[in-house]
């Protein structure tokens, strides 16, 4: 699997977004929006494949202080999932993420993906809260300077 930074507005982030909106929003009968897509010029945005096929994953890292960073719109193929994929990817961004200089990772989790989170090191704090329609909860990862 080759990991790869996607730039905005890019054939390849048009390519992560359609996986996006299969994964995450047209289950649910939504479709992503202009406003939740504003401001994603100034994210980071990640994804794997394999060779020359589609997107089998992505996420996006939203720079919140200058040493941490929340992680959203995590989308892995529904035909790759039960792989490794998403927790492949994961170690990646953290990686290329810590190379940068941030040190806490955070992230909303829906209730259905928290088991996932935490077995790659993620801890859910704080109550319930509702997103998108759904519940889910906030997740954080300290730095373990490995």
């Amino acid at each position: 699997m080759e990991f790869l930074e996607i730039e905005w507005c890019t054939p390849l982030y048009q390519e992560a977004l359609d996986l996006r909106h299969c994964v995450l929003r047209e289950p649910l009968g939504l479709k992503l929006t202009a406003e939740e897509l504003d401001g994603e010029y100034a994210e980071l945005h990640f994804g794997l494949r394999n060779g020359s096929e589609k997107l089998a994953a992505v996420v996006s890292a939203k720079p919140l202080t200058s040493s941490s960073v929340k992680l959203r719109q995590m989308a892995v193929a529904p035909d790759r999932q039960g792989e490794g994929i998403g927790a492949k990817l994961l170690a990646e961004v953290e990686a290329s993420l810590e190379q940068r200089g941030y040190t806490q990772f955070q992230l909303h989790a829906r209730e259905t993906a928290i088991g996932f989170y935490e077995k790659v090191g993620y801890t859910a704090i704080g109550e319930t809260f509702t997103e998108i329609s759904l519940p889910h909860r906030k997740m954080v990862k300290p730095y373990d300077g490995v």
